[in-house]
């Protein structure tokens, strides 16, 4: 696995999910234009059923007008004859000057309207009954369901039915017997507020499907546009933002790599640090053991030419050879010295170098810590505290905790005791916080004020820039402790009241820690 598969989606990583997106992005584009469609055809069949409902009751406002003034007179004409099923006295009457009238009822006048109507709109409309006065007026089997479905309580019935010329949009609604009703309609056992009937309307859809048509072709022709503008934006915007993620694994690759050069590079330091504080150590018992053998070297010499005389003192003899072996003492103390000081310089160089994981003392690795930096401390005002249990051991990266702690105890020296021109003391205390192992590192230096304790964790920061400060040490520490330890950090620290960093790592404990033990 590359570095951009671990960091760029595989969205962007392959083109292809690319497709199942844009089909997903179609598939939901087309059901949204199917419900826009059928959105449009069932607006369009309601503005025509509304036409209808309209005409209605235009037609009903007139019935009541009419119906109200007992009906109204008009000339007789070929196409206005006296209504034969209007059986009152008064139905022609004949003006002063000779002119014939005849009364036009409301289910008349309903009839003469509706033939108006038809033949200048195309709208029909007609008066019907279950049990209708005029043989005419009778209901298709359409009307004749609608009127039935009245009765049930239904107040409007509305369909789109097959006519001989295409198909027709009908609506129809019933009419109540009123008051004004009863003059002609008494007679057919009526009573104020039954359903004497309705009127039927009807359209021709073909007008109306066409323009639905219309609007519909016109709204698929958008949505395909925006579908098509829309997709090629998408796409272009996928490909900038995959672009964009490379570039940044390449980025975040290249970070990667400049870090860890840095803290390879600052881990050298650390060991060059280390060398130099070992090897300086390392010359007191080396030189005091050459002091000495070069002393038995001498006394060697003496008690040779002592041996070459024909008599020997023997006191001075035995001075001579105690002095022998102080100095093979001596030289064989220091040398044993140089023999530990050799392997703690190669357990912690191979540790340093290595990062393996084995089993380790932590007290051990502290003192091995603070003796490589011996040569430094030894010449400052500043005294290091251990608070470590004996029998600490713990499996885990020594080489890493190393370090940690050559890096904390280097930036207290420079930043919290101003590289040693202030005195102070610093505390490194180590508890098994289960299933943790909790280490406390604090000092009495100088102390943080609040903005550089939110940065003191970020690389390159340093309030030491002119004075050799790099920025990285506490840096490290951190990438240490989350990173490569799988921890956390925490620092606490106020102006002039020192400074303490909380540190918990997972360790798996080889053996019991002796409870008490400093």
């Amino acid at each position: 696995m590359t570095a951009a598969d671990a960091i760029v989606p595989a969205v962007f990583q392959q083109r292809r999910w690319w497709l199942v997106l844009l089909a997903l992005w179609a598939a939901g584009a087309w059901i949204l234009l199917d419900a826009h469609v059928e959105d449009i055809r069932v607006q369009s069949v309601q503005i025509a059923t509304e036409g209808a409902r309209n005409m209605f009751r235009m037609v009903v406002l007139t019935r009541s007008w009419n119906a109200s003034h007992g009906g109204i007179y008009v000339p007789v004409t070929p196409k206005t004859q006296p209504n034969p099923y209007l059986p009152i006295a008064r139905r022609d009457v004949t003006t002063n000057d000779g002119q014939s009238l005849t009364l036009i009822n409301p289910a008349y006048m309903t009839r003469l309207i509706a033939e108006m109507a038809e033949s200048d709109s195309g709208a029909i409309f007609r008066l019907t009954s279950l049990r209708p006065v005029r043989p005419e007026n009778a209901a298709d089997p359409w009307e004749k369901k609608s009127l039935e479905a009245f009765e049930s309580g239904i107040l409007e019935v509305i369909s789109i039915e097959p006519d001989a010329h295409g198909r027709q949009l009908r609506y129809m609604a019933p009419l109540k017997v009123e008051k004004p009703c009863m003059a002609c309609h008494a007679r057919q056992g009526y009573q104020i507020g039954d359903i004497r009937g309705g009127i039927s309307v009807s359209q021709h859809f073909g007008p109306i499907e066409a323009a639905i048509t219309a609007s519909i072709n016109q709204t698929q022709l958008s949505f395909v546009a925006v579908f098509g503008i829309t997709a090629l934006l998408g796409w272009l915007l996928l490909e900038l933002l995959r672009k964009r993620w490379f570039e940044l694994a390449g980025n975040i690759q290249q970070l990667k790599t400049t870090r860890s050069e840095l803290v390879q590079s600052e881990k050298m330091a650390s060991l060059g640090r280390m060398v130099a504080g070992f090897a300086h150590e390392l010359n007191t018992p080396v030189g005091v053991a050459v002091g000495a053998v070069s002393h038995n070297a001498e006394t060697l010499l003496r008690i040779d030419r002592m041996l070459s005389v024909e008599e020997v003192n023997e006191d001075l003899l035995r001075h001579e050879l105690a002095g022998l072996r102080e100095s093979g003492d001596l030289a064989l103390a220091n040398l044993r010295r140089a023999a530990s000081l050799v392997q703690s310089f190669k357990r912690t160089s191979v540790d340093q170098t290595s990062e393996q994981f084995r089993t380790f003392n932590m007290k051990e690795l502290i003192s091995d810590v603070l003796f490589a930096m011996q040569s430094t401390l030894k010449k400052l005002p500043i005294q290091v505290a251990v608070q470590c249990p004996e029998k600490f051991e713990l499996h885990g990266m020594p080489g890493l905790v190393q370090q940690l702690l050559t890096n904390l105890v280097m930036n207290a020296v420079q930043h919290a005791f101003d590289a040693g021109k202030r005195p102070g003391t610093i505390v490194i205390k180590v508890t098994h916080n289960a299933p943790n192992v909790r280490l406390e590192f604090s000092d009495d230096g100088k102390g943080m004020d609040a903005n550089q304790l939110a940065r003191i964790f970020e690389p390159f920061y340093t309030t030491r820039r002119g004075e050799g400060g790099s920025g990285l040490g506490l840096y490290i520490c951190y990438n240490i402790v989350t990173t490569q330890l799988g921890g956390t950090i925490v620092c606490h620290s106020q102006p002039e009241t020192g400074c303490q960093f909380d540190i918990q790592f997972s360790a798996r404990l080889n053996a019991k820690i002796e409870e008490g033990t400093p």
